[in-house]
């Protein structure tokens, strides 16, 4: 049961974070101690102390400016003890400035697996695979 309840919370991060673009619900579902792993071409995410949610609403926030329309569509979960790795497809029109490019107005699809650690009801740790240069190839 615990598989599918840790299911479910990374479900509502994605469709209240990702798909309503409610950047401060992610206050409320990182957990205090929530550690992100996920190093954009290996750089670190710059976090903020006490705020464990900042960095990541730094990043989308990013993405949601040159995509406004953004939406997630979660392709497939699996759930194993703790972690929930999910398949996910991002969608959105390039129409701000992002990464340096300027708007394109191109429509992009890109792929890609986040693997999250639930304790407590709440996201406690995070990885992910993404291509970013992809995203950026349809973006031109």
């Amino acid at each position: 049961m615990a598989a599918v309840e840790n299911k479910r919370v990374v479900a509502n991060f994605v469709e209240r974070c990702q798909n309503q673009h409610d950047l401060a619900y992610a206050d409320e579902i990182f957990h205090p101690e929530f550690v992100n792993h996920y190093r954009p071409e290996g750089q670190p995410i710059v976090e903020t102390p006490g705020r464990p949610a900042a960095g990541f609403q730094r990043f989308y926030g990013r993405l949601l400016g040159g995509f406004p329309d953004a939406t997630m569509r979660v392709d497939e979960q699996v759930a194993e003890r703790d972690l929930v790795a999910t398949r996910k497809t991002f969608r959105g029109t390039h129409t701000g400035e992002l990464f340096g490019l300027p708007p394109s107005g191109n429509r992009v699809e890109w792929s890609f697996i986040d693997i999250m650690r639930v304790r407590d009801g709440k996201i406690v740790e995070h990885w992910t695979s993404m291509d970013m240069e992809a995203l950026r190839a349809q973006m031109r």
